[in-house]
């Protein structure tokens, strides 16, 4: 079975599989999603005619806030974050394969977020599963903890925010034993924190070694954090460097994640994907490929999402640089008409 097949290639090391994978898993799911098929077969493409993973019909992420997706029967959901405003949905992935994603974790995370193996103790200041039971992020943080976190790792977001007593005497812990830690934490909680730290006016001083793991959640209600300030305010109450914070692209929709090579010496802007995963960037205006250096909308195909949508078009602006891509923005109302367009089709076919 192709879920099989996929789950070792992603346990594997080599990707010369990706193609025919790829192509199995299309035919996975044009024979088991039936709004996905109806979409290939009103564009005229089916397993039949695809040769290639490019070729595979990709599906706007904004289809998975109307239309389930699903292969089999979904043995969790996942709904996007933030609350529905001015009639605005929520992207629901409903997911038949929890173990993929596990898989999918266990083969990616190591290798540029603990480059020097081991389990270090880790302190996450994202909410659990326990509390944000459709958080597909707070999945996949409780996963790192339980197979990664090394004795004394900890969680302190309560059902009230952030337990800023508990991290604060977690972190002077650290600096006591002098453990190398990892942080984990959305854009948004690190500045809670750190907003705590500089209104006690409390530095630390983190063992080295010590490393950030940063995820999204950089737009508040009122205003929109910066990456550069929050990696200066950490560095002067923590004592962690730009060079030790590792930033991780991932969404609702997918299954996998990419990451940056900040700590293993590589550029931190630039995101690597794991060999079951693919990007290009697309031409708003055609939904051609972008030429060389040019911005365009983020598709990714992603081997571990066999049991949803394959192949998504985001709504993240990028660009493909050194081996992975780099983000440059969130696609506007016009950079998204062809894309929207597309939904509505797709949407019209689903029924």
């Amino acid at each position: 079975m192709v879920v099989e097949a996929i789950e070792r290639f992603v346990r594997s090391v080599a990707d010369g599989d990706f193609e025919s994978l790829a192509l199995r898993a299309f035919a996975f799911q044009f024979e088991r999603v039936e709004p996905y098929r109806r979409w290939c077969e009103r564009s005229g493409r089916s397993p039949a005619t695809v040769v290639h993973w490019r070729d595979i019909p990709w599906i706007p992420t904004s289809v998975m806030k109307s239309v389930t997706l699903a292969a089999a029967p979904a043995r969790v959901v996942f709904r996007s974050s933030g609350t529905t405003t001015a009639g605005e949905r929520r992207s629901v992935h409903h997911h038949p394969f929890p173990d993929l994603y596990r898989r999918s974790i266990e083969s990616s995370f190591p290798e540029l977020c603990l480059p020097r193996g081991g389990r270090p103790p880790m302190l996450s200041i994202i909410p659990s599963f326990t509390l944000e039971g459709d958080s597909s992020l707070s999945f996949m943080i409780d996963h790192v903890l339980q197979i990664f976190g090394g004795d004394g790792s900890a969680a302190v977001a309560e059902a009230r925010g952030l337990d800023l007593p508990r991290a604060r005497s977690w972190l002077a812990a650290r600096q006591r034993d002098g453990r190398a830690f990892l942080l984990l934490a959305t854009a948004l909680a690190l500045d809670q924190l750190l907003r705590g730290f500089e209104r006690l006016d409390l530095r630390f001083r983190a063992p080295a070694g010590s490393a950030v793991f940063l995820t999204g959640g950089f737009k508040t209600r009122h205003s929109e954090l910066t990456l550069g300030d929050l990696l200066g305010r950490l560095h002067e109450r923590a004592g962690i460097p730009a060079g030790g914070v590792v930033q991780e692209y991932g969404m609702t929709e997918l299954t996998s994640q990419a990451y940056t090579r900040s700590l293993v010496g590589g550029r931190a802007d630039v995101f690597v994907c794991p060999h079951w995963m693919r990007v290009q960037a697309l031409d708003p205006s055609t939904l051609d490929e972008a030429l060389p250096g040019r911005d365009g909308l983020l598709a990714v195909l992603d081997l571990a999402n066999v049991g949803s949508a394959l192949h998504l078009l985001t709504e993240d602006l990028g660009r493909a640089e050194d081996g992975g891509f780099r983000l440059t923005g969130r696609a506007g109302g016009a950079e998204l008409r062809g894309c929207s367009l597309r939904a509505e089709e797709l949407e019209a076919a689903a029924g």
